[in-house]
């Protein structure tokens, strides 16, 4: 009898702990869903008014650098679009390798840094090759003033007997000038546009000249030979500074391959900056004064003329 009443009591204990276990499932699940509702409510009400502003920003920037900069005809929202999947894509795939979602953190931030990169360096590149063409192009605008035409006809030869950006500057220009807009005007939008300095000397000079009169071709040659001086001292500069531009870059990653060296000769003691909460913090220290010291030595390199 007392045998019959422990295997009664045994079985009444293994029906009951998965049924706790049950409960103790459904409560978790109750938890995360009361949670996931409280952070999207939360979003809906504070978040989603600054988050459309942030998107609406970057979207105008988008449309300011590639349609009207860059001249590439590219619908704002399609890029807005690709940079968040630009975001999202490294995020899930550090999480699908490091089966962490922690891990999604950090390729996120890789990836949201991925396409203000590429479009400062096809800004700084266009802005580059510019300058590089804008003595060429003053020649030829002053070439087809002697030749007796006027200065819309020579803009107009300037993109027949060029290439590159320039052309494209100088086009764009000319329609809108086709299209009803004042010279004076069309030449200020294009100042706005190009944003470089001697573009926007070149064209408040022609301004001037179609104000006050005057030889147009002589004035186009002193602008073209300002602006060949100008071009060659920021050239003799960047020639003095490239020295110190080149030790600030090797000064920024020196510390990042001794710790690999460290890593591979002392793995143990290494890691001790990973692992323990002191070593994270003299880490981070040494990274944000790295940055500090590239930053401060860039912009005493970087001398404008």
């Amino acid at each position: 009898m007392h045998a019959l009443l422990l295997t009664i009591q045994a079985t009444t204990q293994e029906a009951a702990e998965p049924a706790l276990t049950t409960s103790q499932d459904i409560a978790w699940l109750m938890l995360i869903a009361l949670t996931t509702w409280s952070a999207v409510f939360v979003f809906v009400q504070y978040g989603w008014a600054p988050f459309r502003q942030l998107m609406l920003r970057y979207e105008a920037r988008y449309d300011r650098v590639l349609n009207r900069q860059l001249l590439l005809n590219i619908p704002p929202r399609v890029a807005l679009i690709v940079a968040l999947c630009l975001i999202v894509v490294p995020g899930a795939l550090f999480v699908m390798f490091t089966n962490s979602l922690l891990a999604f953190i950090p390729g996120a931030l890789l990836g949201a840094f991925v396409p203000p990169l590429v479009l400062r360096h096809m800004e700084t590149k266009r802005r580059i090759r510019l300058e590089q063409q804008l003595v060429d192009g003053i020649t030829t605008l002053a070439s087809g003033q002697r030749a007796g035409l006027n200065l819309v006809q020579s803009m107009e030869l300037l993109v027949e007997n060029t290439v590159g950006p320039i052309r494209q500057e100088f086009a764009q220009l000319l329609r809108e000038y086709a299209m009803g807009m004042d010279l004076n005007q069309a030449m200020r939008s294009a100042a706005n546009r190009i944003g470089l300095q001697n573009y926007r000397l070149l064209f408040t000079a022609i301004e001037m000249h179609r104000l006050r009169g005057g030889d147009a071709a002589e004035s186009l040659d002193r602008i073209a030979e300002s602006i060949r001086e100008i071009q060659r001292l920021e050239g003799k500069l960047d020639a003095v500074t490239a020295q110190g531009r080149s030790q600030a870059r090797m000064m920024a990653m020196m510390p990042f391959v001794v710790v690999g060296v460290l890593l591979i000769i002392t793995p143990d003691d290494t890691r001790m900056l990973f692992t323990e909460p002191t070593g994270r913090l003299l880490l981070l220290l040494v990274v944000g004064l790295i940055f500090a010291g590239f930053w401060w030595i860039r912009n005493i390199m970087s001398v404008d003329i």
